[in-house]
C-alpha cells in the first residue's frame, strides 16, 4: 500500500498538477483581449503567387528553338525593393503539376539609384534542351524578406 502512495505522489501527482495549472495559465491569458493562440507561426509558403505590375519581364521572345539561350531582364519600378533578392525560376507547364526545370538566385540587387534593369553586374542566360511549354517567374524579396513582387510568362521551346 505504502508503495502505490509513493507512486501516486511522485509520478502522476506533478503530471496532474501541471496540466492543471498550465490550464489555468492558459485560460487566463486568452481572456485578455489583445491575445490570440497562434501555435503554427509560421506562414507556408508555396501557394498562389501574387503578381505585381511594378516588375517586368523584358527581352522574352514567345518561341525559342532547343539549346538558344533563354536571355531575360527585369525591370522593376518600385523603390522599395532596392537591395532585394531576386529569383528566376522556370517551370515546365506540359507536365501536372508543373515542374521546376532550373532556379537561378541573384542576391543584393540595388537597382533604385541607377535606374537599371536586373540581375545587376550579373545577366540570365539558360539553355533548355527539352521541347515543351514553360513558365519563367520572377519574384524579388526586400532586404527583410517580408514583401514580395513577382510576374510570369509563358513560352515554348520546339
Amino acid at each position: 500500500m505504502a508503495v502505490r502512495a509513493v507512486v501516486f505522489i511522485v509520478f502522476l501527482l506533478p503530471v496532474v498538477l501541471s496540466v492543471v495549472f498550465g490550464a489555468f495559465v492558459l485560460a487566463d491569458v486568452l481572456k485578455q483581449s489583445d491575445r490570440e493562440l497562434n501555435m503554427w507561426q509560421f506562414k507556408i509558403s508555396g501557394g498562389p503567387i501574387q503578381y505585381s505590375s511594378d516588375i517586368k519581364i523584358q527581352n522574352l521572345v514567345p518561341t525559342y528553338s532547343v539549346s538558344q539561350p533563354i536571355e531575360i531582364e527585369i525591370l522593376v519600378t518600385d523603390s522599395h525593393f532596392d537591395c532585394g533578392d531576386l529569383y528566376v525560376t522556370v517551370y515546365d507547364i506540359g507536365k501536372s503539376p508543373k515542374q521546376v526545370v532550373m532556379q537561378s538566385g541573384f542576391f543584393g540587387q540595388c537597382f533604385a539609384h541607377d535606374n537599371v534593369t536586373l540581375p545587376t553586374d550579373d545577366f540570365f542566360s539558360e539553355k533548355i534542351d527539352t521541347p515543351g511549354r514553360y513558365e519563367i517567374v520572377v519574384e524579388l524579396f526586400d532586404k527583410g524578406y517580408k514583401k514580395t513582387i513577382a510576374s510570369a510568362a509563358e513560352f515554348i521551346v520546339r
